[in-house]
Formats: C-alpha cells, sequence, structure tokens
C-alpha cells in the first residue's frame, strides 16, 4: 500500500507528464492502490485517480472499481464520500463509460450514506 508520500511523488509524475501521461502507467497503478491504505490515503486516491483517468483506458475498469470501493468503505468521511460521487460523475462525462451499469446499492451502501446523498439531486 503506498504511503502519502508516494502517492503525492506519482501524482507529480504524471502531473508534470503533460502530454506523456499516458507512458507512466505505473505510477498511476500506484495512485490507484491508495485506495487500499488508510484515511489519507484513500483521500488523496479519491481526487487523483480521476484526474487522470481519461489518460489510461486499458485501467479504466481499475479505477472504477477503485473508486466504487471507497463508496462502499466505512471507513472514508462523508466529505470523501462526496468527492468520490463526484468523481464518478467526472469519471462518466469524460468517457463513454455508461453511469447506469452501476448497481445503486454500490454507490449508497448504507442509511447513513444515502441520506447524505439525497440532497445533491434534490
Amino acid at each position: 500500500m503506498p504511503t502519502v508520500e508516494e502517492l503525492y511523488r506519482n501524482y507529480g509524475i504524471l502531473a508534470d507528464a503533460t502530454e506523456q501521461v499516458g507512458q507512466h502507467k505505473d505510477a498511476y497503478q500506484v495512485i490507484l492502490d491508495g485506495v487500499k491504505g488508510g484515511t489519507k490515503e484513500k483521500r488523496l486516491a479519491a481526487q487523483f485517480i480521476p484526474k487522470f483517468f481519461k489518460h489510461f483506458p486499458e485501467l479504466a475498469d481499475s479505477a472504477i472499481n477503485a473508486q466504487l470501493d471507497l463508496c462502499e468503505d466505512e471507513d472514508v468521511s462523508t466529505s470523501a464520500f462526496f468527492s468520490i460521487v463526484m468523481s464518478l460523475i467526472y469519471l462518466n462525462s469524460t468517457t463513454h463509460w455508461i453511469a447506469g451499469d452501476i448497481p445503486l446499492n454500490r454507490l449508497l451502501p448504507s442509511a447513513k450514506n444515502l441520506m447524505f446523498f439525497i440532497p445533491l439531486y434534490v
């Protein structure tokens, strides 16, 4: 599991690569692995995954599943939950991936999250 420092270092590699981002698949994989870390690592991964998502179509399924795993994680705070939901919306808007393919129970695993999710769309 990557540390906060490793996540920032790999984010820097991808951010500095500009047009050659897609050549750094290993750096993006480290960010995807961040969802297996502690609370800080999960929050960073939730922010970094959508930023470079479009550059790694071969890792799209892994990236989406990583974000969905965070939605199901009891350790993620409410603010991170909102970030994840918004990231999923962003992922959908930048690709041809269809959000309708996600079972709602993966996005809303508990009544606690449901009560915070509904006001976003009311």
